[in-house]
């Protein structure tokens, strides 16, 4: 199973780019309307909390590009005082092609001291079970700028990129994602770039991780 390949992390410093073809773009002008498109929005918290994904508040931070408003929050309220986040953005299924895809996409927090948001992303192989994705070890999201993260899913098939916003209720704040793009690895030759993280995931489907910051 793709789950359970999916196990072995190695870090590296550079990812790879190459000629691409655009499968999805989103820049979430009205998160209202993403399960419509395909999307699934899961929050799967404990206890419950009032909200879920909801339209970035411009008045916390604005969005990277586009409207103020123009990306996807979440914030503590996804779970209870005391309880544990469990929220889930899913993208609509999409097919990989012989040579992969690359999704990327752009992440900030908010300024509150003492507090902080923790996301984990993965892929599955077409299914938006939540048991059925492969999800990296919890990233701290910077509260300085967005911060651009990209990962590859190496291996063609159908497949579905997952968010989950996790840790505890009482710990946490408010994170925002922007302009979400997967593009399909071209057969050009690929040209390391520099970054400053990536995460490799082994297995059926590989899964890297960068990041670059853009302040603001």
């Amino acid at each position: 199973m793709m789950k359970k390949a999916l196990v072995a992390l190695a870090f590296s410093g550079m990812a790879l780019s190459a000629q691409a073809a655009t499968l999805l773009s989103e820049g979430f002008d009205n998160v209202g309307n993403l399960t419509s498109q395909g999307w699934v929005l899961s929050n799967a918290s404990a206890p419950p909390g009032s909200t879920s994904w909801f339209q970035g508040v411009e008045t916390i931070f604005p969005a990277y590009s586009g409207d103020a408003g123009s990306y996807a929050a979440a914030n503590y309220n996804n779970a209870g005082a005391g309880g544990i986040i469990n929220n889930w953005l899913i993208t609509p299924e999409f097919a990989t092609g012989a040579t992969g895809a690359t999704v990327s996409f752009w992440l900030r927090a908010a300024v509150d001291p003492g507090f902080s948001d923790q996301l984990s992303f993965g892929f599955s192989n077409g299914s938006s079970a939540l048991n059925a994705f492969s999800m990296s070890t919890p990233v701290t999201i910077g509260t300085d700028g967005w911060v651009r993260y990209a990962f590859d899913v190496a291996a063609s098939g159908n497949a579905r990129f997952a968010v989950q916003y996790t840790g505890s209720a009482d710990l946490a704040a408010y994170v925002g994602i922007d302009s979400l793009s997967i593009d399909a690895i071209g057969d050009a030759t690929a040209v390391p770039e520099p970054t400053t993280m990536a995460i490799l995931f082994a297995g059926v489907m590989g899964l890297a991780m960068s990041r670059r910051r853009k302040r603001g």
